[in-house]
């Protein structure tokens, strides 16, 4: 594995200066005893062709066991790379504005909590560092610990994670109203009076006709 060279370290300590790129830490805040965290460093604003470091804080007593740069133009074993107690750095040649570091620790078996210190980088055109620590707990599944995780549901740990609340039954549909029964118009009924007092004018008329014959 090769070493930095000395600028590595010099530039690492140097007070921060304007820098446009970025760099973000991926990684989940929990985890069981026992098995692999996968860290994702995702770099951006970088200057295709132009040399970028990158470094970051391990917590103590854990160790990366691999790791992949993804957008680099060298070839994994020409990557620079430098491992000092807690910090692993790389060093390589991005091919476009984003870049990728990816590596695993193997997680020991005991429960415990961890933080990772700050990510240092640089390139010809400065500094930065992404100071947000992120923590770890290494800590095995439990029902009844208040987290819903894992293989747990609401069947099998209905503690950790609650049944959603019952649909409220849908509102009964209105009874229908009894139609009312239509009356007959004004104008109707004012056509059968007419015609009442037709008919009556009619028969007098034929009465009165008859008796006088």
């Amino acid at each position: 594995m090769k070493k930095l060279i000395v600028l590595f370290v010099v530039l690492i300590l140097m007070a921060t200066s304007a820098f446009a790129g970025s760099v973000s830490r991926n990684m989940p805040s929990r985890i069981q005893p026992g098995q692999t965290l996968t860290v994702t460093l995702s770099i951006g604003g970088t200057t295709a062709g132009k040399l970028f470091t990158l470094e970051d804080v391990i917590p103590a007593g854990l160790k990366i066991k691999e790791w992949i740069v993804t957008g680099a133009q060298e070839s994994k074993d020409a990557i620079s790379v430098r491992e000092k107690e807690n910090r692993f750095g790389w060093s390589f040649t991005p091919t476009s504005a984003s870049a990728t570091v990816e590596y695993k620790i193997d997680i020991p078996n005991n429960e415990a909590s961890y933080t990772f210190g700050k990510i240092v980088w640089f390139d010809p055109s400065g500094q930065g560092t992404e100071g947000s620590p992120a923590g770890l707990t290494v800590a095995a599944i439990r029902c009844g610990d208040g987290i819903c995780e894992g293989t747990e549901n609401s069947d099998n740990c209905v503690q950790d994670c609650p049944r959603p609340a019952p649909a409220p039954a849908p509102a009964p549909a209105p009874a229908p109203q009894p139609q009312a029964k239509k009356g007959l118009s004004t104008t109707a009924i004012a056509w059968i009076v007419v015609l009442i007092i037709a008919v009556v004018a009619a028969i007098g008329y034929f009465m009165m006709k008859k008796k006088s014959e």
